[in-house]
């Protein structure tokens, strides 16, 4: 699974390279007024928090610190991934952690429930995928659809059906 996330990180890395500081900081109205960058800073922080929540022991995503520095800037958040791919090969799957989350609007209620690092990792896969498939329709929207590959954005599920849908 960490090879998985490195990948996707890696994917994430690779249009990070092509884009302008101008198109990742655009606002579109496809992404309901955020830009690519925020997105790109959503994702980064989640897996941000997972590292050091191995760490902690407690990993609340409620809890990012929304970094403008990587939202602003496609160098600061390659720089980010960099450290993140390091940080991935510190992870023990197997470690028990505390999920924390608030599900209320008001912020009136922790929830505390128990994962394991490899099940936080698979979230922070996932999690990134959605968010691809959202960063992608936003990047087709200003016309830089060639920023990106076909499986950009595309559940590792679907990449096999669609896969094996050619090989029949």
């Amino acid at each position: 699974m960490k090879k998985v996330a490195k990948e996707n990180l890696i994917q994430l890395s690779g249009m990070l390279q092509l884009i302008s500081k101008e198109q990742y900081t655009q606002n579109s109205e496809i992404l309901s007024g955020s830009s690519v960058g925020q997105h790109i800073r959503h994702i980064l922080e989640f897996y941000l928090l997972l590292v050091s929540g191995s760490f902690s022991g407690i990993i609340s995503y409620d809890k990012r610190q929304r970094d403008k520095q990587i939202e602003e800037n496609p160098l600061i958040a390659l720089e980010t991934i960099d450290r993140l791919l390091k940080g991935i090969d510190t992870l023990d799957l197997g470690q028990t952690v505390k999920f924390e989350g608030d599900f209320t609007t008001d912020g009136s209620h922790d929830n505390f429930t128990a994962s394991s690092v490899g099940r936080e990792l698979a979230y922070c896969i996932e999690h990134s995928i959605h968010h691809q498939a959202i960063i992608k329709a936003g990047l087709i929207g200003l016309g830089l659809s060639a920023l990106t590959d076909e499986d950009f954005g595309v559940a590792y599920s679907t990449i096999r059906y669609r896969k094996n849908q050619c090989a029949q």
